[in-house]
């Protein structure tokens, strides 16, 4: 019955065009150019659709996909980017999916002698993924970009977009006067500066703290419906600040944090939902001295401790 909800709620998928992909559409006809952008919607509709399939097989829900006229956008459930794992492996579904459709067009048209609509879906798709590739930020590239340098440096998210955000206007900033020349000499389309201009705009911090309500959220919907849940547990020193463990309230599982003494000896269990409040009372609060100073509002449990 469940499976049959998703599978509903997948299909009911809503597709926004913005509107001046009509313009380009109709900029399309009276140039005699329609096969060719018919073949870039689709194809950018295909890849966005990767994306969707993937996050729906994780477990998390797309309301739309936006077609703008450099592209599209698939708005995923926001706890999606509380999941920097499957946040990446999304990522990467969009460009791998266009590649493959460009490699099956190449075939299609070998077969059927040079096609002339095999070659250009080619190289649509091919653009398509290699464009994405790019680790600029917020494309697919900018995401894989941006997990790989969370999980890599040990960081938190919020930390890791700053970083990716900052090589992306650094480097659509030196990148904007050469397009321009290139531009100017017909090597390439006028779009392209257009472009670089649109991701210099759009690179930015997303909200994260919503991306972890949202996850929390789920996260507690799920278990009140099957009544069980993963849950990922961490040791942590006692000195340690509260603040240092918020990096860590990514994904799927439930955090219990495990308090150690300067012994060694494990004192406490501090959950996931103590850390906001705890942080609240005192920024400067460790895992142990939280305890003292907010008393039993903060819910720490001790049943260990001697």
């Amino acid at each position: 019955m469940r499976d049959r909800e998703g599978l509903i709620k997948l299909i009911m998928i809503k597709l926004k065009i913005h509107p001046l992909f009509y313009l380009l559409l109709a900029m399309a006809g009276l140039t005699g150019q329609i096969l060719e952008f018919s073949l870039i919607f689709v194809s950018v509709l295909i890849h966005e659709v990767a994306h969707v399939l993937t996050a729906f097989g994780f477990g998390y829900r797309t309301a739309v996909i936006e077609l703008f006229p450099f592209g599209g956008v698939a708005k995923l459930d926001y706890a999606l980017f509380n999941d920097p794992v499957v946040e990446g492996v999304t990522a990467l579904a969009g460009p791998l999916q266009s590649m493959i459709l460009a490699i099956l067009s190449s075939l299609f048209s070998q077969v059927f002698g040079g096609s002339l609509l095999g070659q250009k879906m080619c190289q649509i798709n091919l653009g398509l993924a290699f464009f994405n590739l790019l680790p600029l930020f917020p494309l697919d590239g900018g995401r894989m970009l941006r997990v790989l340098v969370s999980q890599g440096l040990g960081i938190g998210l919020s930390r890791a977009t700053k970083r990716v955000a900052l090589l992306t206007k650094i480097t659509t900033i030196l990148l904007a006067p050469f397009s321009i020349y290139l531009v100017c000499l017909k090597r390439v389309p006028l779009h392209l500066p257009v472009m670089l201009f649109f991701l210099f705009i759009a690179a930015k911090e997303e909200n994260f703290f919503y991306a972890y309500w949202r996850q929390k959220q789920k996260k507690q919907t799920e278990y009140e419906e099957s009544g069980v849940g993963p849950a990922k547990i961490w040791l942590v020193k006692g000195e340690t600040r509260i603040s240092d463990l918020l990096p860590f309230l990514v994904g799927k599982e439930y955090h219990l944090f495990l308090a150690e003494n300067k012994d060694g000896k494990i004192i406490g269990l501090v959950k996931e939902e103590d850390l906001l409040p705890l942080l609240s009372a005192d920024p400067e609060a460790t895992v142990l001295s939280s305890p003292r100073q907010a008393g039993k509002r903060n819910r720490v449990e001790y049943s260990w401790q001697k």
